[in-house]
């Protein structure tokens, strides 16, 4: 009776006829054997898990690598675009430094305010030698490298790469800094320069001949040796005076030596003045500039033998030669 209930009987019919077989399996072997069916399924089930999950890990290997050669490519081009802004940047250096040398600056000066370098020295390791955490390392030929950095030289090479785009767009904005403050020092002194430029008298006031030049000469009028404080230019009668250089008009009137004559005030301590005139053309404060019609050639005063104009140039209250006020 107890080995009844030990045990399982499985009946197999095979067919109408033949007699019927009879298994007994004992219980205990039944149970041992689902529980290593069910081992065996769970083994079973999580080898097919790791492999599906392998399988999605290599699917995004496969899109990392793909995303890392496009990065590569992209970190490559902008590479070469700041170092063509450098180049460029550098270029720029070289023309502001050869402007602040002709309007007579100091590059040192505004350089020094505003380019930021600080000194620098010390020890020197090789970029691969430095680990992450900032320690040099002393691997050299023939010794072993860390695992990383061989498994993934494309990362390391990338990574230096972006560390270079860093620093270059770090000195690209120092730089810009300082040429923005040499620009803006270099476009304040070009336009007082160009204003100054505009006021210096440059050009002839009038087409003619030289009849009396500037300096020492024996007077038409006393025969004694004098000072001829302006140029004589002959010019027929009504020829056109014009303004050599921008400025204000501070003398409109007739003198008994001089006749009807203009003075200009060019500003910088420079004022012209233009004597014998048949006609006055400006009066006294009008503003006048390079070009402008001020006058007609004439005859006026005691101190003329014809038709010229005595042109005269004073730089600080002294006369100076006028011919070197004449570009033209």
């Amino acid at each position: 009776m107890k080995e009844a209930e030990d045990t399982l009987t499985v009946i197999v019919f095979r067919g109408a006829r033949a007699n019927p077989w009879r298994l007994k399996i004992r219980k205990v072997f039944v149970k041992h054997g689902l529980i290593w069916g069910l081992a065996l399924l769970l083994i079973q089930a999580g080898i097919v898990t790791h492999y599906v999950y392998q399988w999605n890990q290599l699917s995004e290997l496969e899109d990392i690598k793909k995303e890392l050669s496009t990065s590569r490519s992209k970190t490559g081009t902008f590479s070469t675009e700041v170092d063509g802004m450098k180049k460029r940047m550098l270029a720029l250096e070289t023309l502001n430094r050869k402007l602040q040398t002709m309007f007579g600056l100091d590059p040192d000066d505004i350089q020094g305010l505003s380019s930021g370098v600080a000194g620098q020295g010390g020890e020197e390791f090789p970029y691969e030698a430095v680990s992450g955490d900032g320690v040099a390392s002393t691997t050299g030929p023939g010794q072993d490298v860390s695992r990383d950095q061989a498994a993934s030289p494309g990362i390391v090479s990338m990574g230096r790469k972006i560390t270079e785009i860093k620093s270059g767009l770090n000195w690209l904005g120092q730089q810009s800094k300082v040429e923005s403050r040499i620009l803006d020092e270099l476009s304040a002194v070009a336009q007082k320069k160009a204003v100054q430029w505009a006021s210096t008298p440059s050009i002839w006031p009038v087409k003619g001949s030289i009849t009396s030049r500037f300096g020492p000469r024996v007077s038409p009028f006393t025969g004694k040796k004098a000072l001829h404080a302006g140029l004589d230019i002959g010019a027929r009668r009504g020829t056109e005076i014009r303004a050599p250089g921008s400025g204000k008009v501070v003398v409109a009137a007739y003198d008994g030596r001089m006749g009807k004559f203009i003075r200009i005030d060019h500003g910088y301590e420079i004022e012209t003045t233009y004597g014998h005139l048949s006609k006055i053309l400006v009066k006294y404060g009008d503003r006048v500039h390079r070009g402008d019609l001020i006058g007609l050639v004439g005859s006026t005063g005691k101190f003329s033998t014809g038709p010229h104009l005595h042109y005269q140039v004073a730089v600080n209250d002294k006369v100076v030669d006028p011919i070197h006020y004449i570009l033209d």
